[in-house]
């Protein structure tokens, strides 16, 4: 006999708000784990299936996208510095009130927002844009109240990693040598030391 699944705890009001203007006939429920993921690759496939582009009946003015479930948003990853260094601006419509907050704060505050606007500055600005909005449902932990769906797993791919460029691989070789180089000139310091030591 299957576990039940665990009893959702967050805002269910939330979690099901618009589910009612969404045609649900025919559409897939696809699970997306953004846990340890990275963010801007994780939003070009959540984009993509949102659009529909992996079907063989994409047309760009037919909404045939499908539901897109994001589960640890809260334990996605980013390359370099982007924690500390990306800023979300946001403008109040009062003179001088140009908001800012950074990626790391936003985390802190509300981590699906992150993936929320990664996803839908990836989407045309169009008529469509609100109804593939609506088919988008983030959680910040593993916990939702889709269990009764048929749900199914999106594999990410494997990430491809581009050789390393000429330069910097002579670079790199420069720095390995002159690291060398640098560990045999100690090793015969110590031995010239160690027979004056002994002479």
């Amino acid at each position: 006999m299957a576990a039940a699944p665990p009893a959702f705890t967050g805002n269910l009001k939330k979690a099901l708000a618009g589910l009612r203007r969404i045609n649900l006939d025919g559409l897939r429920w696809r699970v997306f784990d953004a846990k340890g993921q990275v963010l801007g690759r994780l939003a070009s496939h959540i984009a993509t299936v949102l659009q529909g582009k992996d079907k063989p009946t994409y047309a760009p003015h037919v909404e045939n996208g499908d539901m897109c479930i994001v589960l640890n948003a809260k334990d996605i990853s980013v390359t370099g510095r982007k924690m500390t260094d990306k800023i979300y601006y946001w403008h109040t419509g009062y003179i001088g009130h140009l908001k800012e907050r950074r990626l790391k704060d936003q985390m802190e505050k509300d981590p699906t927002e992150v993936i929320r606007k990664a996803v839908l500055r990836m989407l045309p600005r169009n008529r469509l844009r609100d109804d593939r909005d609506r088919k988008l449902r983030i959680f910040s932990g593993n916990e939702h109240p889709f269990h009764d769906r048929p749900l199914e797993p999106f594999v990410m791919p494997p990430r491809q990693v581009r050789e390393m460029r000429p330069r910097a691989r002579r670079a790199l070789i420069r720095a390995q040598k002159k690291e060398q180089a640098n560990k045999a000139k100690e090793e015969e310091d110590v031995k010239k030391a160690k027979a004056e030591v002994t002479a």
